[in-house]
């Protein structure tokens, strides 16, 4: 049965969320872990679920996002994925940290792939469809896990509001859009998971918009 854990990881409380088959296979979304006393909960959570980790997927590119990248590409060796419009903001990722006060230094690997819409991601049971989402950024996704009712918003898409669009490669109208048109439109009874916050439902978003 495949099953979910959310991480609150860094002082800005970024979902880390993990898809995994206990004694199976797993998906990082947003390896966000700061620290090495965030990354050794996560995993230890791994090897007390013996887990095999087989990729780790960003929904997009901002530092917050990206922090355990490194640390967990060094680990488990997933594939790591990204939309090649966020490929960019791997680079910055140290400046842009320090920009908001945190201090960065880590390694940022080279993407082993990039994400495009409409993308298949699979391993195991687990199975997820890639949705372009741009708006908060120009390579922002979701991901959306069809057979549980799951989808994984990144910063596009919050708990009674949606991403900041005042940072570089972000737009307001492209962002509404994206919404509108790509994650409203999924079944009512999804569960939402963003990149911070609690979880909420398409319905309970939707007469928002």
């Amino acid at each position: 049965m495949i099953q979910l854990k959310v991480f609150p990881f860094n002082p800005l409380q970024v979902n880390a969320c993990l898809i995994y088959e206990p004694n199976g296979a797993g998906i990082l979304i947003d390896p966000s872990c700061l620290n090495k006393s965030e990354f050794k909960e996560l995993k230890d959570f791994i090897s007390q679920n013996n887990i095999k980790l087989d990729y780790q997927l960003n929904t997009h590119g901002h530092f917050d996002h990206v922090f355990g990248i490194g640390m967990v590409k060094t680990e488990y060796s997933p594939k790591f994925l990204i939309h090649q419009g966020d490929e960019s903001f791997l680079r910055m990722a140290g400046d842009q940290a320090r920009s908001f006060g945190f201090e960065y230094e880590g390694d940022l690997p080279v993407p082993d792939g990039f994400l495009s819409d409409k993308d298949a991601i699979s391993t195991g049971e687990i199975h997820l469809e890639v949705i372009h989402v741009p708006g908060h950024s120009q390579g922002s996704v979701a991901f959306y896990a069809r057979e549980q009712g799951w989808l994984f918003s990144g910063d596009t898409l919050f708990a009674g509001g949606i991403g900041r669009t005042d940072l570089h490669g972000g737009n307001y109208e492209q962002i509404i859009t994206s919404i509108k048109t790509r994650l409203l439109t999924l079944p009512s009874e999804t569960l939402v998971f963003p990149g911070h916050g609690p979880q909420t439902t398409i319905g309970t978003e939707s007469p928002d918009f």
